[in-house]
């Protein structure tokens, strides 16, 4: 479905912002800090009257370290995440069934998995954010209502003001103001489940616990979850069955009950604990008008895959490069028509996955849990690690369009080696491994002046240290990639006269505005 064009823009003095964030989790601070970065004016409107300093998401993986590095933070956040090795399936006596792996070689260029503390990755983020001066951050701000309207968005908040932008990101979670006041009604995709979770910070002195990173415990009794959040915080989760007392089991008492097989009060603080729904949800549209969606308030996601915080960064880190060249002017704003087509199939991807794993780890049936364990241990491969391409939106149409870009380590003829992207810097980025001609190089140069692409000759701009991107390029039978600032490849050329396609798709796809 086409989605409606914007009417025209006001001046943007006119307005308090550029963009205005709804929201201060994971993904409104990564798009603030994006969107700052970019120079443009952003105003957050939080409704809380500081951080949420509880934690709830658990996992990261290296596409999201990657963004991570884009953002300037990679190294601090590397003091506060530990990789995580392994993901197993476990009986109840602790067995362990199955494994998937964890140690892979990732294409970003960093560890494949990492466990964190929430409140400490959200202090680094922060820093990110109130260090620009462009971000604007407003705590105890309670949205009331949005309306659209003379190139512009209203926000009105609970004290009775307004703010006005050009654009409005919804990032304010799973029961999200915005989405709701602007009238996106959401699918729900069908898994269900209550959980109680339960965070533990061992006590010093506390003898050390023999759990694995992660550990799906697969017992028709009650199934449950155990694992680290990073190496100084430890996470239970059991599900809620048939014949639990909710409200005793919610209690302090009835939260060590069911850890006491693992640790005890004398031995570790219980941080917080909660009951959760699971569920499965995804909003109709990401976009409406000017008004855009991110994170949970547009889909949540079973937390089986620890894809749910990491897909609402994707969101932040694809809608900045889009909502950067619209308020640039670089390109007309109907290059947001397809922002949902390149988040909503991608994250539903993950949602069914996620899905299909809970669906294991849930069943409380005896007989068909005995199933699915013998087919787990029975399996002679597990699958590979799970990196859905993007299969629609702003991509060429090769096979290889849409997949993550590695992140091979480059240096410069006096430089030393590092990771690409800190060495040719971020955004639209074509890498090739032949010379340009002249009329190729003049398009390229051309879409450099209008939307910031960088271009880079291997053996000649820059070398490479080992072959990852030559015996990539040899494997895949390309000599070009382009790729986009969020790190997907827009598009592969075989042969000189293909980058030139490749560079005339990429400047149809940008609805790139007239000069």
């Amino acid at each position: 479905m086409t989605e409606a064009v914007l009417p025209p823009t006001l001046e943007s003095d006119s307005l308090d912002a550029d963009v205005v964030i709804v929201g201060y989790g994971p993904a409104g601070q990564v798009l603030a800090a994006l969107l700052g970065q970019a120079g443009h004016r952003v105003i957050v409107l939080e409704r809380r009257r500081g951080r949420y300093e509880t934690p709830r998401a658990g996992h990261f993986d290296h596409e999201i370290m990657r963004v991570f590095q884009a953002l300037g933070i990679a190294d601090e956040v590397s003091r506060i995440a530990d990789p995580a090795h392994s993901y197993e399936f476990l009986d109840p006596d602790g067995t362990v069934v199955a494994r998937l792996p964890r140690d892979w070689d990732a294409p970003s260029g960093w560890e494949a998995s990492y466990h964190f503390y929430q409140p400490e990755l959200e202090e680094i983020l922060d820093r990110a954010v109130r260090s620009i001066p462009s971000v604007d951050l407003r705590f105890d701000s309670n949205v009331v209502g949005v309306r659209q309207g003379d190139g512009r968005v209203g926000i009105s908040l609970a004290d009775g003001s307004t703010v006005t932008g050009r654009f409005v990101v919804g990032a304010d979670g799973a029961n999200s103001a915005v989405r709701t006041l602007s009238g996106i009604a959401t699918q729900d995709l069908g898994f269900q489940a209550d959980w109680i979770v339960a965070d533990v910070r061992p006590l010093a002195g506390a003898p050390a616990l023999d759990i694995p990173d992660t550990g799906q415990v697969l017992n028709p009794a009650r199934p449950s979850h155990m694992g680290r959040v990073s190496a100084r915080y430890y996470r239970w989760e059991f599900m809620l069955v048939d014949g639990d007392d909710r409200e005793e089991i919610a209690t302090r008492e009835g939260v060590w009950r069911l850890l006491a097989p693992w640790i005890g009060p004398e031995q570790g603080e219980l941080i917080r604990h909660t009951i959760y729904t699971f569920r499965s949800v995804v909003a109709e549209t990401f976009r409406r008008g000017a008004v855009l969606l991110a994170g949970d308030a547009a889909h949540v996601m079973p937390p089986f895959l620890g894809q749910g915080m990491c897909s609402g960064i994707r969101d932040s880190t694809t809608l900045a490069w889009m909502l950067d060249l619209v308020l640039s002017g670089s390109s007309d704003p109907r290059l947001l028509d397809q922002y949902t087509a390149t988040r909503k199939s991608h994250v539903v991807t993950y949602i069914e996955e996620s899905v299909r794993i809970g669906t294991v780890v849930c069943e409380t049936d005896p007989g068909r849990a005995a199933q699915r364990r013998d087919a787990l241990m029975s399996a002679t491969e597990l699958p590979p690690p799970f990196q859905p391409a993007i299969e629609a939106g702003i991509r060429a149409g090769d096979r290889l369009a849409g997949h993550l870009a590695i992140q091979p380590r480059l240096r410069t003829q006096e430089g030393r080696g590092r990771r690409a992207d800190d060495v040719l810097g971020h955004g639209f980025t074509l890498v090739s491994l032949v010379p340009l001609d002249g009329a190729v190089q003049a398009l390229a140069d051309e879409l450099g002046e209008r939307v910031g692409l960088r271009t880079a000759v291997l053996g000649v701009d820059v070398e490479e240290d080992g072959d990852t991107l030559r015996a990539w390029a040899t494997r895949e039978g390309v000599i070009a990639v382009l790729v986009r600032p969020d790190f997907y490849v827009f598009g592969t050329a075989s042969s000189v006269a293909d980058i030139a396609d490749l560079l005339a798709s990429l400047h149809d796809s940008l609805s790139v505005a007239a000069r």
